[in-house]
Parts: C-alpha cells; sequence; structure tokens
C-alpha cells in the first residue's frame, strides 16, 4: 500500500531535505519516526529535494507500507516522534502507481525578500535581507518575461547534469506586505532546474535595484548563459508552497497558510 504525506518544515536546521551520510537532513529525522512508529523499514520519495536552509510549508513525499495506516490522526502520532522543525500535515492514501517526484505537474515555490537598512536578525533565518531601494513596480513587469516555455540555462546552477533545460513557467508574480517592506516572488511552473528559483529571484532584485534595466530581461533568458544573471540568492528565503498532480493537490494547511507573513 502507498500512502502520500504532506511535511512542512523549517530548513535552517537541516542540510537539505535528502538523506546523507554525515549530516543531518529532513528526510532521515522523518523515515526514523516512521520506522519508530510502523516498526518497519520505511523509504521516502519526495517531490524534490531541498536544499540546505530551504523551507517547506507543503513537501510532498510517498511511501509503501504493508499495513494499512489510519490516516485520521496519522500526522498527530508521528509529530511526536519528530523534531519540532518537521511536522506531518496531512497523510492520504494514494494509488501503487503515484510517484511524488515523477507523477508531479505544476510546483509553487516563494522567494521572500525583507526590505531593511540594517541587520534583522530577527529575519535573516527566513528571508533575504535586501539593504537596496527596490523599484517594485519594474520587477513586478520584469516577471512577465518569465512566463511561458523557455530554456533557463541562465537561471542554473553551473555545471549541473540535467536533460533538458526548458521548463515552462505558468504564473509569477510579486505579493507586497507589510507596506512594502515583505516582498514575496511566487512563482508556479512544471519543474524547476537546481537554484533556478533563487537566481530569478537575485535577477528581479538587480531589476530593481536598477543594475539590469527590464529590456536586459529577455536578453538574459535569450543568453543561456549564468554569468549574465543576477546572483544566486540565500536559501533562507525560499520555501516550497505546494505540488500539484493529476486530479490531486497538496497545498499549506489552513493554519500554516502564511506563518511568516509580516
Amino acid at each position: 500500500m502507498r500512502y502520500a504525506i504532506t511535511l512542512c518544515y523549517d530548513g535552517s536546521e537541516f542540510h537539505g531535505f535528502q538523506r546523507q551520510k554525515d549530516y543531518i537532513s529532513v528526510q532521515s529525522e522523518t523515515e526514523r519516526a516512521l520506522q519508530t512508529k510502523l516498526q518497519r523499514p520505511i523509504v521516502l520519495h519526495a517531490s524534490g529535494r531541498t536544499d540546505a536552509g530551504v523551507h517547506a510549508l507543503a513537501q510532498v513525499a510517498h511511501f509503501d507500507c504493508d499495513v494499512e495506516i489510519d490516516c485520521d490522526g496519522f500526522g498527530y502520532a508521528i509529530n511526536t516522534l519528530l523534531p519540532r522543525s518537521i511536522a506531518i500535515t496531512d497523510c492520504r492514501r494514494v494509488p501503487d502507481t503515484f510517484h511524488a517526484r515523477f507523477d508531479a505537474k505544476r510546483k509553487t515555490y516563494v522567494y521572500r525578500i525583507y526590505a531593511s537598512k540594517i541587520h534583522s536578525p530577527l529575519h535573516c533565518k527566513y528571508f533575504h535581507v535586501c539593504f537596496y531601494d527596490l523599484d517594485v513596480e519594474t520587477m513586478q513587469r520584469a516577471c512577465a518575461y518569465f512566463v511561458g516555455e523557455h530554456d533557463f540555462r541562465s537561471f542554473m546552477l553551473s555545471g549541473a547534469a540535467v536533460r533538458s533545460t526548458v521548463r515552462t513557467i505558468y504564473d509569477l508574480h510579486i505579493d507586497v506586505k507589510d507596506g512594502g517592506r515583505q516582498l514575496d516572488i511566487v512563482v508556479t511552473g512544471n519543474g524547476f532546474l537546481h537554484n533556478m528559483v533563487r537566481a530569478i529571484a537575485g535577477t528581479l532584485i538587480d531589476v530593481g535595484r536598477g543594475r539590469f534595466a527590464l529590456e536586459d530581461v529577455p536578453q538574459i533568458i535569450a543568453a543561456c548563459d549564468r554569468r549574465r544573471a543576477g546572483k544566486t540568492l540565500e536559501g533562507c528565503g525560499l520555501y516550497l508552497y505546494g505540488v500539484e498532480y493529476d486530479g490531486m493537490r497538496f497545498e499549506a494547511h489552513a493554519d500554516l497558510s502564511d506563518p511568516l507573513h509580516a
């Protein structure tokens, strides 16, 4: 029997999602708790491998188990065995052919920026703290250039091995909060290259501060050259916000939909 769980976690305490030999990870901690509860080996397969410091409000992972699980309340039982920085917010039975990674049709990420002229210790684990004055209206206009099917090689980790660098962005916009001090870059696509969202966010900041002109953006995309785009921002501002499948949608629990609104 196959089950899918939705995970919420504070990535600042982990060396990414994927299990690693010498570092603590979200996968290893969650598998340990599941194995303790179910008394059998459990292997998680996630929708994607978030990097060190990256957070999730709705990471999806599936596992197989040879005993039937009562999904109602299962998360509460497992959460008592997990560190406080990880929580299971949903559990459901899925078809045995379901795969959290390969069946994903759309993912939504949010990159959070906090505008502050001084170092902000209470924000630095959960936002990119930006010291520059930003032209948010021009950043919003620049978002439109990314929408559609493009080769996003300019925004990929250099040297990363991937079959294709073409991806489709369905929506990219910026939510402005707290009187303009908080900017949430919200992007939905059919998949993302390694560091792609963080590099797009860095490029949008460069547009906002005037380092790039608005008309530079389509040229940066077309160049397929990582050196042309903005820098890759820190993982601390990135959140996996939701994953969609045919007939199924996994998203943040209603009580956790915006825990860091300012």
